[in-house]
């Protein structure tokens, strides 16, 4: 049997983040984005850079963006 894999394990300090150009001052949208040679990507946010970040696997991420795109109402636009 496998282990299977595990989206947090890289190295915290080989995360290059990204703000969304959504994200300003006032706008309460603070999004980070972290993406990784083999396809996981971390999600955090941006004005509490103490507060864990989200880890995905490249499928997982996947699904999250098709969700969001497609209007799914777990994920709704503010």
């Amino acid at each position: 049997m496998t282990t299977p894999h595990d989206p947090y394990a890289h190295d915290p300090e080989t995360a290059f983040w990204a703000v969304s150009q959504f994200s300003a001052d006032n706008s309460g949208s603070c999004v980070r984005i972290a993406h990784f040679d083999n396809g996981d990507v971390w999600l955090g946010d941006d004005k509490h850079l103490d507060r864990p970040h989200l880890a995905f696997r490249p499928d997982e991420w996947a699904a999250f963006v098709k969700s969001i795109r497609n209007g799914d109402p777990n994920f709704p636009a503010a």
